[in-house]
């Protein structure tokens, strides 16, 4: 009898577990694993009028575990801090989160006041979140409009390499 009801304990546990275990892995809306990408550092030298700014940026793309995803750059300086009179007159970063080369978000941050007021620094630039599904194909991607103050010559713009697609 106690053989029995061990047998029988033992086969109803080994089919709760085993039933667990189904609606567990069960696929259904699957939770995607997090992940970030990013270029490699990329660098320009500015002939400002004080000492020359160098410019370093890297774009990064991120999608979260719950799907959602967005862009940001990592930038730093050296060689800034020329203020108003002698730095930039407009150092404007633009951000996109692109998918297939198509923008799902895309933003402008000025960056010329933290580079004019510190001679060198680093910040991230973090861009919106846009939630999505659809998996494959999402990078960063962006350039920087730049113009030295006082110099006379007007301004361009740097186009950056985005970042691997996720």
């Amino acid at each position: 009898m106690k053989r029995q009801i061990v047998r029988l304990v033992s086969t109803a546990t080994a089919v709760g577990i085993a039933a667990l275990a189904g609606v567990v892995m069960t696929p259904g809306s699957a939770i995607a694993a997090a992940a970030t990408k990013c270029s490699a550092s990329q660098h320009k030298e500015f002939d400002t009028i004080g000492a020359n700014l160098d410019l370093y940026v890297t774009l990064c793309v991120h999608r979260s575990s719950g799907n959602d995803y967005n862009s940001y750059a990592d930038i730093s300086w050296k060689d800034g801090g020329g203020g108003l009179s002698a730095g930039m007159e407009d150092l404007v970063l633009n951000l996109r989160l692109e998918r297939n080369d198509a923008d799902y978000r895309n933003e402008n941050i000025n960056i010329a006041g933290s580079v004019n007021y510190k001679d060198s620094g680093s910040m991230r630039v973090t861009g919106a979140r846009y939630h999505s599904n659809t998996t494959g194909g999402w990078t960063a991607d962006g350039h920087i409009a730049w113009d030295i103050q006082n110099d006379g010559a007007g301004g361009g713009t740097w186009g950056l390499g985005g970042s691997p697609s996720i």
